[in-house]
């Protein structure tokens, strides 16, 4: 198990901050510079692009040198097993990567740090998974080609958020302009990132889940009536939902759930 000793997230520096170091305490210490840094490892200086991160060997000497502007950067300083466990994921240390998407580094570290201060039952635990968490992330992202255009950590995240309240509440109506609001962006660029990030269309991804409800609640209930499962998806007319089940199941609603209860073992839920 991996344990924490030192951990922030968006730790501020100012203007001409330098910190030197010989050898790290028996710590591997892992950084995120949010900005551009001049950084020394081992004696070899680099100016590195911004969002760069990289896991320092406890052997290995380094310096941070922020001249040019305030700093704002993510660490932890880490003992155990690390090069064991960053192997798991093909990382390794003094290596200077740049992740695709990165916003995820310092909520995870925000995480780590609120467990290591905390005196909590399975903390050690939940730091040491955080941590693996991490390392999965960083290599998934490393060399990462963006495609088309890069959709930031947070703005992924709070379309992520909006799809589990739309999913969660299927009986409302969810046009794009009250979806696009929720997020505050206008309904085009709101379409183009929906899609981005899902890999579908935000009204058909709204049907898919609709009738996938739909389907639930005709296996479930032997004699639930049509325009009820019709009212629970979102559909305010009985008949356009009959069309928009049948486009898209193959079947009517009524046929399907002849189907599904004319063998009552076959896809059911348990009804004990």
């Amino acid at each position: 198990m991996l344990t924490v000793t030192k951990v922030r997230h968006s730790w501020p520096e100012k203007k001409g901050f330098m910190l030197s170091r010989r050898n790290n305490n028996g710590d591997y210490i892992f950084l995120h510079f949010h900005q551009q840094v001049r950084f020394t490892l081992n004696g070899k200086t680099v100016d590195t692009k911004p969002n760069a991160v990289v896991i320092i060997n406890k052997n290995t000497s380094n310096v941070i040198d922020c001249a040019k502007c305030d700093l704002t950067h993510d660490f932890i300083h880490i003992q155990g097993n690390v090069e064991g466990v960053l192997s798991l994921y093909g990382l390794k240390t003094d290596i200077i990567y740049y992740p695709c998407n990165c916003g995820f580094i310092t909520d995870i570290v925000r995480n780590i740090e609120g467990e290591n201060f905390e005196n909590e039952k399975f903390n050690d635990t939940l730091i040491d998974n955080y941590l693996n968490i991490l390392f999965a992330l960083l290599a998934r992202n490393i060399g990462k080609k963006p495609e088309g255009f890069v959709v930031d950590y947070k703005t992924e995240t709070a379309f992520k958020n909006l799809r589990i309240m739309v999913f969660s509440h299927l009986e409302r109506d969810w046009p794009i302009s009250s979806m696009a609001e929720i997020v505050n962006l206008s309904e085009s660029r709101f379409y183009v990132i929906y899609k981005a990030v899902f890999k579908t269309t935000p009204n058909q991804d709204l049907i898919v889940a609709r009738m996938d409800y739909a389907k639930q609640l005709l296996s479930q209930n032997k004699n639930i009536a049509i325009f009820d499962v019709a009212q629970e998806c979102g559909y305010a007319n009985e008949f356009h939902f009959i069309r928009i089940f049948k486009k898209n199941v193959g079947v009517t609603p009524k046929k399907y759930a002849m189907m599904q209860w004319a063998n009552p073992e076959k896809d059911k839920p348990n009804r004990k």
